[in-house]
């Protein structure tokens, strides 16, 4: 049985040698080089524009906090304001996204928290890097219908 270990590790460190050499042979042992250039400072800011429909938005946002409850046993958010986290519960997201800045798209969602407070918290979302959504921002804003107060 050892013989046989010690004859397959043998075999299996004597494979790659030929394998280089063809590859050698073949030319292949220069590095590749790019011959693109470098991406400009204004292509990289530039985001593609989401193509998805309003209710893909709400979906996608409604997705994000029912996994982060799931994670969590609740859905967290620092007021800014009292520098408070406060712990929330999904009461509803609009299913009608805004448009925002450079291609970004907003939807909003309220919640509420154990006492019963209302809070409205607004969902920046742009395409990810990988194609995707991402929701690079979220922020906390006075519940609808009670400007300039929180509840």
């Amino acid at each position: 049985m050892k013989h046989l270990a010690l004859t397959l590790l043998a075999a299996g460190l004597l494979l790659p040698a030929p394998a280089a050499a063809a590859y050698e042979d073949e030319g292949f042992s220069e590095a590749a080089v790019s011959t693109e250039t470098a991406k400009t400072s204004e292509e990289e800011e530039m985001q593609p524009l989401i193509q998805e429909t309003d209710e893909d938005l709400a979906a996608f946002a409604t997705d994000y906090i029912r996994k982060d409850t799931q994670l969590k046993g609740a859905f967290f958010l620092e007021d800014k304001v009292t520098r408070k986290i406060l712990k929330l519960a999904l009461v509803s997201v609009e299913p009608k996204a805004s448009n925002g800045e450079g291609g970004v798209k907003k939807v909003n969602a309220v919640f509420k928290d154990a006492g019963g407070k209302k809070y409205a918290a607004v969902f920046h979302l742009q395409t990810g890097p990988w194609g995707g959504l991402d929701i690079f921002k979220i922020e906390l804003k006075p519940a609808a219908g009670k400007p300039g107060k929180r509840g």
